[in-house]
Parts: C-alpha cells; structure tokens; sequence
C-alpha cells in the first residue's frame, strides 16, 4: 500500500525519467533511511542509478557514527556513497545564521556542486507531509505569501525531487517498521531551541487536537492547489526574465524600462530566478530585501540594494545590475613594462598583448583597446585620485568626478575604476573613456590589448 502510494506521486509529478541518476541526500533518521529503501526497491522499475550523500554537520560529537551507519547500508546495497563534512556552528557564527539555516545551505550548495559534477538529473530528499505543514506553518509566523503557502514543492527546477512529500511521518514509520530497517536518532530534533522544532511539537499538537484533527490532510489538499497556481505564475516569470535580462560585464542586469512595466507580483517571482541565476542564498531572502529592490525600482530609494552572499543590487543607465559587493582597495600603481600578465589588487589578472591588426579583430569582453603606435611602454595601470582630469575635444579638461557623474557610474562604484596613465596623462577609463589620440582608426596597424581576467 505504502509502495503503491509512492509511485503514485512519482507517476503523478513525473518525478522520475527512466534511466535517471539520482542523488539521495541521507542523514541516517528514519525519514531518509525510507527513502532509501523505497527508492532501492523502485530502482529495477524505473531503471535508475542510485548515489548517496551523506552530510556531517559536525554539531554533535558522535556525529561521525551516523556516517558510519549511512556508509554500512550504502556498502550493504552497493550503492555509491558521498561523505562530506564540516563544521555548521563555526559557519553559522561566521555568517550570523541559525545552525538550520546554516546547515541547510550549506548542504543544498553541496548537492548543486555534485550534481554539476557527477551529472545527476535527480536529487532526492526525503521531507514528507508532517515536513510540508512544519514548513507553512513557520513562513505563516515569519510572514509570507502566496509562494510560501505552497511549503515544500514536490518538485523544483526539475532537479530536486521528494518522493515521500505527501506521505505522514507515521506512514513512514509503519513501513520501517514492516521492513525491519532500523536508523539512527537526532537529539537535536528533540531540541524546543529550534524553532521548527516548536513548531511540530507544540503549535501542530495543538491545532490538531483544539480545531482539525486532520489539518495535515487539509494542508495537503491546500498545497496541492496552489502548488498548481505556483508553477503557471513561475513559468510566466521565467518567459519574462529571458525577454529583459542583459549580461554587462558579466555581471546580470534587467532592462529597467520593461522591468518596471511588470505586475509587482510577477516581478517579485523575477526577483528570485535572478537570485538565482548568479548565486545569491536563497535561504537567506527576507521581505525587507524584495521591498528594498521594489523601492530601488519605483526610485523611492537610490540603492544599492545590500542582498546576502555579498550581493548588491543597483540602478545604472537603463537597467539594474546585480553583482557581487564591492570594497574600495587602497591606491595602487602596476608599472606595465612589457607585454605579459599582471596581477590586480582585485584578485584578477590583466593580460596585456601587442599585435598587428586584422579586419576579423573582436574585441573581448572586459577588455580595452588602444592604438599601438601612439601608446608605447611602459605605461601605468592605477586606482583613480583627486584632482584626476581627462581630455574631451572641443571641451578641454574635464575633472574625471564630474564624467563619472554624467556617466551616471553610481558613487561606489567609481572608487574602484582602473585608469590607464601614459606620460602623466590619463588616456583611458576602463569601459568607459579612451583619449581621442589613442583611439584605433582606419591607419591604425598595431594595437595594444588590455584584458581583465578572473572576474570575482
């Protein structure tokens, strides 16, 4: 029955295609350990290739005894077993997050990481029903919307997958029972410190015998539904972040014109596949931040957009560009003497080349170039200083503050901007002014490359 049940939703979701490599992610409690059962006996059927991770959090000190335990019954079913560890508490502290959240991320990131790598077109993870109604109930104390009323989607970017979803934590265990597996107890699940933890022993309990003795029936039905909802709106998001995105630099951008066009809703759904995209923690996204970018959008505020991981969000010139953060480094001076690699202050590399010109050249992506007969070595490549002037014909000298201004190059970023110096006079901005001198033409025979490599 409880197989039957399974397959059911595998057949329903098309969680699985035949043939699939799938990632389990394994703790050794009784949740994971079914799912490994239930996914060894459906392994023929489906014809998948079952892999196992197994992640020490390193908070308790027996933790290693759970690897151990995972590895027998890997070892037991000749299944290939990942063991990764580190210390969560330390990251936790390090990055201000609670050992869940801390713990979480760090174990998703490391599951992207092996399925990049090894190819895996599953991950599957082993959070039921009891897990899904947890999960609404605590975004419904923290605050959210319709998207965190659907929980714990079944299925996500075709990636992750949860077999068990809509199964109990009872159901579960009746079948361990029934099959005589056995797995190992996390005290921490015990522990009222976690808040999740509050959530199921006591608000649950509660609800359940004061108002619905089925809520958890009830909030499958609910999930269901707007789970349904879910996947039309972000499919929508999807088509529309394609039309507006732009990569500058290597950097993301939206086109801020078409952005601001969009409904406040879809936009918000936008917002989050471009997290995505570049690699800001999704776990870590609060309402402050989207309300944050929705005033940088309606210009209610100037920006940046401080977001986690470092990230920051700001409105240049017709789009809004999401990069990582940037600090000011201190005054530098690379002398360029030959052609060759540099190393930057910025942990990147410039590559300067000289050559001759031909009528196929393509100009890199972050890169400068300028002509080889006007611009000889050595020159310097340096940080920006008071008092910086450039040359604009017809106008004379202009302070180099004032062309970042009329640039619209947002404050913190111009500290930042490479300048390249040659016989004590600034004759190139970084993407974003060359002097007419140095400019390549239709006479120009060699040219002089300068590349940014390694971009952080």
């Amino acid at each position: 029955m409880f197989l039957s049940i399974i397959k059911k939703n595998i057949e329903r979701f098309q969680l699985f295609q035949e043939g699939d490599r799938v990632l389990l992610g394994i703790s050794g409690g009784l949740d994971s350990v079914t799912l490994l059962e239930v996914l060894f006996l459906l392994k023929k059927e489906y014809k998948l290739k079952l892999f196992v991770s197994h992640y020490d959090h390193k908070i308790r000190k027996d933790s290693y005894k759970d690897a151990l335990f995972v590895y027998k019954l890997c070892k037991e079913r000749k299944i290939p077993f990942f063991y990764t560890a580190s210390c969560v508490p330390m990251y936790a502290k390090k990055e201000g997050l609670s050992l869940e959240m801390a713990g979480r991320e760090l174990r998703y990131n490391l599951w992207y990481n092996l399925a990049k790598k090894y190819d895996f077109q599953k991950i599957a993870l082993a959070h039921h029903l009891d897990d899904l109604a947890e999960e609404i109930f605590m975004r419904i104390v923290k605050g959210t919307g319709k998207r965190g009323l659907a929980g714990i989607p079944v299925k996500r970017e075709d990636l992750i997958v949860r077999p068990l979803l809509f199964v109990t934590k009872e159901e579960i265990k009746r079948f361990a029972l029934e099959r005589g597996l056995t797995w190992r107890e996390d005290i921490t699940n015990q522990d009222l410190r976690f808040f999740r933890n509050k959530i199921r022993y006591t608000l649950i309990p509660f609800l359940e015998k004061n108002f619905n003795k089925n809520l958890k029936e009830s909030i499958k039905k609910t999930a269901l539904l707007i789970a349904e909802e879910e996947e039309l709106i972000e499919d929508l998001a999807k088509k529309k972040f394609e039309e507006i995105k732009i990569y500058l630099e290597g950097d993301l951008g939206l086109r801020f014109h078409e952005f601001k066009q969009i409904h406040s809703a879809l936009r918000r759904r936008i917002y989050f596949i471009a997290f995505k995209e570049v690699g800001i923690p999704l776990f870590r996204i609060r309402y402050a931040h989207l309300e944050s970018l929705e005033n940088l959008i309606s210009k209610k505020g100037k920006g940046p957009v401080y977001l986690p991981g470092n990230f920051i969000v700001y409105r240049g010139p017709g789009y809004i560009i999401f990069t990582k953060k940037f600090f000011a480094l201190p005054y530098f001076e690379i002398i360029i003497n030959k052609e060759g690699e540099y190393a930057l202050p910025t942990k990147q590399i410039l590559r300067v080349s000289k050559f001759s010109l031909s009528k196929n050249f393509t100009k890199p992506i972050d890169s400068i170039v300028l002509s080889g007969e006007k611009l000889t070595f050595p020159f310097v490549i340096r940080k920006r200083k008071p008092g910086d002037k450039i040359y604009q014909p017809f106008i004379g000298h202009k302070k180099l503050k004032k062309f970042l201004w009329e640039k619209a190059v947002p404050a913190y970023l111009r500290e930042n901007i490479i300048i390249i110096e040659h016989n004590n006079q600034i004759i190139g901005v970084w993407n974003l002014y060359i002097h007419p001198d140095y400019k390549i033409n239709k006479d120009t025979k060699e040219v002089i490359l300068l590349q940014i490599e390694g971009k952080e």
